[in-house]
C-alpha cells in the first residue's frame, strides 16, 4: 500500500515558511492587548548586558514596530521560498521557523516584563536567562521547520556521456559575434525591499539610526540584484546594468570549454550573488539555466541567465577559435 507522507498536500513552501510568523504575531497580540493598560509609556525596549533598561519606545508605536518585525520577514521568506525550486527549501524553512520562534518569544517576553514593571518603565528588566530561553525556542522551532519541510529532492545529476548541453557553433576567421542579456534576482530584490521597508518602519517608530542603516542596506541589496551578461571576443563578462564598473570578466584564454545546465543557487553554490565554493564560482542571481565555463584550472565559472545555451555555445566557439589561432602561431588571439 502506498502511503503519502504526512502533510504532503499542504507542504507548499511559501505558506509553510510564513505560518510561524502568523502564529508569533498572534502570540504577541494575545500578550499585548490584555496588558495594554498595565504597560508604561514609553516602554522599555532595549536592555544592557546586565538586563537594565537603556532604550524606550512609545506605547502607541510599539505594536506596529513589533508586527513589522514579524510580518516583513514572513513576506521575505515566503517570497524566497516561492522563487526556489520545489523540494530544495528545507534549510530555508528551518531558518524561517527559527527566526520566527526567536522573535516571537522575545516580543512576548518584552510585553510581559514591562507589564510586571507597571507604570515605572525604569523598573523593567530583561534577565539574561530570557535570551537563553529565546535561543532555545528558536532552535526548537527550527527543528520543527526542518521536519515539516521534508527531505530535499536530490540534485539532478548530469549523465556522464550526455555531451555538451549547448548547441555547437563554428566561427570562421574574421567572423564577429556578440551575445548580451540582462539577468535579475527575485530573491535579492525581495530581500532588499524587506530591508528597506523594515528600515522605514523602525526609523519612524523606534530608532532613526537603526532604520536608516537598514534602509540603506535594502537599497544596496536591491541595486546589486541585477546584471548585464555579455559574451564576445573578450570572453564572458558581467556588470551592473546601470554601471559599467566594476566588471566581472573571464577572458577566452582561461576558458577550456563552455556548456549550459540547470544550477540550484542554494544546493550548488550556497546562496545568491557572487559565490565561491570548492571547484566552482560565479554570479548566481537565481536558480535555473546557467552558462557553465570549464576553466583551464579545472574549476567551473557559472552565470545564471536566460538563453544560457546560446551564450555557452558562442563562448565555446570563441574559445575554440582562440586556441586554434594560438596553436597556429598567431599570438594576436581574438582580441584585435
Amino acid at each position: 500500500m502506498n502511503v503519502s507522507p504526512p502533510l504532503a498536500k499542504i507542504r507548499r513552501p511559501a505558506p509553510l515558511v510564513a505560518a510561524p510568523y502568523l502564529l508569533a504575531s498572534a502570540a504577541f497580540l494575545t500578550a499585548f492587548l490584555p496588558h495594554r493598560d498595565q504597560l508604561p509609556d514609553p516602554m522599555a525596549t532595549h536592555f544592557s548586558g546586565a538586563g537594565h533598561a537603556d532604550g524606550y519606545t512609545t506605547l502607541g508605536s510599539f505594536p506596529y514596530a513589533a508586527l513589522a518585525l514579524l510580518l516583513v520577514p514572513a513576506a521575505t521568506f515566503a517570497g524566497l521560498a516561492y522563487g526556489m525550486r520545489r523540494g530544495r527549501t528545507r534549510a530555508l524553512v528551518a531558518l524561517g521557523y527559527g527566526l520566527a520562534g526567536l522573535l516571537g518569544y522575545l516580543l512576548r517576553a518584552l510585553v510581559l516584563d514591562n507589564a510586571r514593571a507597571g507604570r515605572s518603565g525604569d523598573a523593567a528588566r530583561f534577565p539574561l536567562w530570557q535570551l537563553g530561553a529565546a535561543l532555545a525556542i528558536g532552535a526548537a522551532a527550527a527543528g520543527l521547520g526542518w521536519l515539516l519541510a521534508g527531505r530535499d529532492a536530490p540534485a539532478a545529476r548530469e549523465p556522464a556521456a550526455s555531451g555538451p548541453a549547448a548547441p555547437r557553433l563554428v566561427l570562421r576567421h574574421g567572423e564577429a559575434a556578440t551575445w548580451t542579456r540582462s539577468a535579475g534576482s527575485r530573491p535579492l530584490r525581495l530581500t532588499g525591499l524587506a530591508l528597506a521597508l523594515t528600515g522605514v518602519a523602525l526609523g519612524l517608530l523606534v530608532d532613526r539610526g537603526t532604520g536608516v542603516g537598514l534602509f540603506i542596506g535594502g537599497l544596496v541589496t536591491g541595486a546589486f540584484s541585477g546584471a548585464r551578461v555579455t559574451v564576445d571576443r573578450h570572453g564572458l563578462s558581467a556588470h551592473l546594468p546601470w554601471l559599467p564598473r566594476p566588471r566581472l570578466r573571464v577572458p577566452l584564454a582561461r576558458v577550456e570549454s563552455a556548456t549550459s545546465r540547470h544550477i540550484d543557487a542554494l544546493a550548488d553554490l550556497g546562496g545568491w550573488g557572487y559565490r565561491v565554493v570548492p571547484g566552482r564560482s560565479g554570479l548566481v542571481l537565481r536558480s535555473g539555466e546557467a552558462i557553465v565555463a570549464r576553466l583551464t584550472t579545472g574549476s567551473e565559472f557559472v552565470v545564471t541567465v536566460d538563453d544560457a545555451a546560446t551564450a555557452a555555445a558562442l563562448l565555446d566557439a570563441l574559445a575554440t577559435r582562440a586556441r586554434a589561432r594560438v596553436g597556429a602561431g598567431d599570438g594576436a588571439g581574438d582580441g584585435a
